[in-house]
């Protein structure tokens, strides 16, 4: 089919097994899941799970749940009128304001709190409109994530509510390296966890504004970190010297840098402390009047720039093989995830081999919520450039 939205997911709600509609006729719900429903979305190259299709073990309601909040699409069927189903939807008319498809077989009774709706209608023994029936879903599907229709009507009374997932950090350091398939010996993959309990990396990159004023030391975030660590500090623990804002003003003075510039520092006490050869700050944020910092539009030329800067002549003393970089982009601005972090990978994986003499031979990104680590999984082990195991 030509409609693909790979990648996206649809939740179904709706009962199991045999249950009898409003006129005590029997509905064989497993069927019309696997026949109807699942085959209309599926046709749209998305993932179609049912409740109990949850494979995980845990209590299956926190699984249903998250299935709930996290799905592209959901698919309700009201038929049985069973209040698990309206529960559900409610909580999905709660956490979504769109692209929530109810059906139902036809002849059942709309109760007042949907009615005004739209509802799709399908009869179990008619073949032929079951046949349209998938096609005004896969309708429905398709108009409601290309416009974002408004289907809740919790949201068309609180027009500013807004439902936000705080991420899950990882806590634990683990290392996920994969290797470029056409350039022996060059690797690219994640780290995870929290950056100051990272040791073996020869160079740090901080995504810094386009002012190259990295942040107060006690702030959350990258530049914070590297700036408190890099600095001489007393046996408090109160900073003596800022080594590395220091040097990079040095470096800078009080203009802005063109997006994308890559500037090398040293590293402070992150030598000693955590074996940091250099540190490269690169300017993947500027400032907008109003709306604070956004990502600027080449985001990804970060990766390549501070790639090119280990293979220069500036660095030619320095004996560099690794480098981390943050996921750039990817915090409170904001933006699709997916889309930059597969930006940032491809700039790393094209340098290697339109480079394949670079010093570099193991390229992380810090993947600090789950969140970041699921996505760069999967885009690695998917991505054909990188020599996948063979089982």
């Amino acid at each position: 089919m030509e409609d693909n939205l790979t990648g996206k997911t649809c939740f179904v709600i709706m009962p199991f097994g045999e249950k009898k509609d409003i006129d005590g006729q029997p509905v064989n719900f497993d069927v019309i899941y696997k026949d109807f429903i699942k085959d209309a979305v599926e046709g749209l190259n998305l993932k179609c799970i049912r409740c109990d299709e949850i494979a995980e073990a845990g209590w299956i309601h926190s699984k249903m749940f998250e299935y709930i909040f996290s799905a592209d699409v959901a698919v309700v069927d009201i038929t049985s009128l069973n209040p698990n189903v309206f529960y559900e939807l409610g909580i999905r008319h709660a956490l979504k304001k769109s692209v929530t498809v109810l059906i139902r077989k036809a002849g059942t009774p709309t109760p007042f709190n949907i009615q005004g709706f739209q509802m799709l209608e399908y009869k179990p023994d008619d073949s032929q409109n079951l046949e349209s029936g998938k096609q005004k879903i896969r309708e429905f599907i398709k108009n409601g994530i290309a416009g974002q229709v408004l289907d809740s009507p919790i949201y068309e009374v609180l027009d500013n509510l807004k439902v936000e997932r705080k991420p899950k950090r990882i806590g634990t350091k683990n290392t996920y390296l994969y290797p470029i398939a056409k350039v022996a010996g060059k690797e690219v993959g994640m780290i995870t966890g929290d950056i100051q309990n990272i040791k073996e990396i020869d160079v740090w990159v901080n995504s810094e504004n386009t002012n190259m004023q990295m942040a107060r030391h006690f702030e959350r975030s990258i530049s914070a970190t590297i700036r408190y660590l890099g600095a001489k500090r007393d046996r408090a623990g109160r900073v003596i010297e800022d080594l590395v804002a220091n040097e990079l003003r040095k470096e800078v003075g009080d203009t802005d840098v063109p997006a994308g510039i890559v500037v090398p520092t040293g590293s402070g006490e992150l030598q000693k402390s955590h074996n940091v050869k250099k540190i490269f700050h690169a300017a993947s944020v500027m400032g907008q009047v109003g709306r604070g910092y956004m990502p600027i539009t080449e985001i990804a030329e970060c990766v390549r720039n501070s790639l090119k800067l280990i293979d220069s002549d500036e660095m030619a003393a320095e004996s560099i093989q690794s480098i981390l970089f943050p996921l750039m982009g990817t915090g409170t601005t904001r933006l699709d995830s997916n889309e930059i972090s597969r930006q940032l990978i491809d700039a790393a994986i094209s340098y290697v081999e339109e480079n394949p003499q670079t010093k570099v031979q193991k390229i992380y990104f810090l993947a600090y919520h789950e969140e970041d680590l699921n996505i760069c999984r999967h885009i690695l082990e998917h991505e054909s450039r990188i020599a996948h195991s063979k089982v």
